[in-house]
């Protein structure tokens, strides 16, 4: 299946990119349906307008401009190699990179953070596991024959399996270059959220030459991207943008200490109702509890939680830890953030268990955040995930090199902080 291009295109106004260009209403009506415009109420960076005040884009923003890129990357690969990029390769690319985050739930990765902590417990993994990756929920959607998503490529005839195994990072037999533009060290999503998340922080660490970047890349033999060597300067860019974003932005101890209070929040109301506790609950939540799968998710959004726990402070009356923490959340009241060193931090993640009980008892709560060993993964692949497809750079004598060969920052630095709940 391959659409014609030739209708009318439409350009959408962005602050990034200025203008994105739709090359068919196909992608239009992709863009219409509910569940992508449910992407308008969900925040692209979770807890970080509480330190950034203006960085409040939503998915909806980013996956446009996640589109915008992962097309010119198809596009210019194309033009220097149409022997190798079909006009069908373009479609699912686009597709892909479109739709790739509709599968989340509110505030995005913090969400999926909650559910892992709950499949910690063996019971819950049936109940709770395909949420722990948004690429999950995301793939359900595409696949089912009752999306409104799921509808329209049925429509027009697409491999649904095929651009879910795209978005969910399965590799297209013989063209890995497809999956390196959706998942890769560079890939259009993470290019789009670096260059939008400095944007809009008001920080300059993701300002870098897209134009420049894109005409370096290629396709080798194996059917790979690879960048050429005088492009790495670009290339680079990228790569410390990315460290600096994760240093000074998305782990800025205020914007952990408060998605430590929000996911816990959010963990303590599942908790609760799954232990049968009358507690003051949105229908919306209730019913995604009780039977969670991605059409009683779609109602969830950060609006939902926001108004669940302004019903919290107000309403909840059996559950302290819930009322405390809505409380603290609405007045911006959060927890102490501690630097501790790193013996310290490791001692208390050892005797986690034995804390957690002396917590519990006097109803208090307390988080050991370290990201120290985060930053070197976040450099060597966009998000630290497995499924990710590395870059390989060919040099002027034509040999070739993993990315990371040529650029690996050799110390990184962490921080740690505790975050413990203060009586005052």
């Amino acid at each position: 299946m391959s659409l014609n291009t030739n209708n009318k295109i439409v350009q959408i106004a962005d602050s990034v990119h200025k203008y994105i260009s739709i090359p068919d209403k196909f992608y239009l009506k992709l863009i219409d349906t509910t569940e992508f415009q449910r992407l308008r109420r969900l925040g692209q960076l979770g807890g970080v307008p509480i330190s950034y005040p203006s960085a409040t884009h939503s998915r909806f923003a980013h996956s446009l401009g996640a589109f915008h890129i992962a097309n010119r990357m198809i596009t210019s690969l194309k033009n220097k190699h149409p022997d190798v990029v079909s006009e069908e390769d373009v479609d699912y690319v686009r597709i892909a990179s479109l739709i790739h985050d509709i599968g989340h739930g509110p505030f995005s990765h913090m969400f999926e953070d909650i559910f892992t902590k709950f499949c910690k417990n063996e019971k819950n993994v049936k109940k709770f596991k395909p949420f722990q990756k948004h690429e999950n929920i995301t793939e359900q959607i595409v696949l089912s024959d009752e999306s409104e998503v799921g509808k329209i490529l049925n429509d027009k005839g697409f491999n649904k399996r095929k651009i879910a195994h795209l978005i969910i990072g399965k590799e297209i037999e013989g063209k890995p270059f497809l999956n390196q533009i959706i998942a890769s060290q560079l890939d259009g999503d993470s290019i789009d959220y670096l260059m939008r998340d400095s944007l809009e922080t008001g920080v300059s660490y993701g300002l870098y030459n897209i134009d420049r970047l894109i005409a370096m890349l290629n396709i080798s033999k194996d059917g790979n991207i690879i960048v050429k060597e005088k492009g790495l300067q670009s290339v680079e860019q990228i790569v410390v943008a990315r460290y600096m974003q994760f240093a000074r932005v998305y782990f800025h101890k205020t914007v952990r200490c408060w998605e430590f209070m929000v996911k816990t929040f959010i963990y303590e109301l599942i908790r609760s109702k799954e232990k049968g506790t009358d507690i003051a609950l949105l229908p919306f939540l209730e019913n995604f509890i009780d039977n969670p799968y991605w059409k009683t998710m779609l109602p969830l959004t950060d609006d939902t939680i926001y108004t669940q726990i302004q019903l919290s402070a107000l309403k909840e009356e059996k559950n302290k830890v819930l009322e405390d923490l809505a409380k603290r959340l609405l007045r911006r009241k959060l927890f102490k953030s501690i630097p501790i060193t790193e013996e310290t931090a490791n001692k208390l993640l050892k005797n986690r268990e034995v804390i957690d009980k002396i917590i519990e008892n006097i109803e208090s709560l307390y988080n050991v955040d370290s990201s120290s060993g985060v930053y070197r993964q976040i450099i060597t692949t966009t998000r630290g995930n497995t499924r990710e497809f590395r870059i390989r750079v060919m040099s002027k004598d034509g040999t070739e090199k993993q990315l990371m060969e040529y650029i690996y920052p050799e110390r990184v630095k962490g921080v740690k902080f505790l975050f413990l709940n203060n009586k005052n």
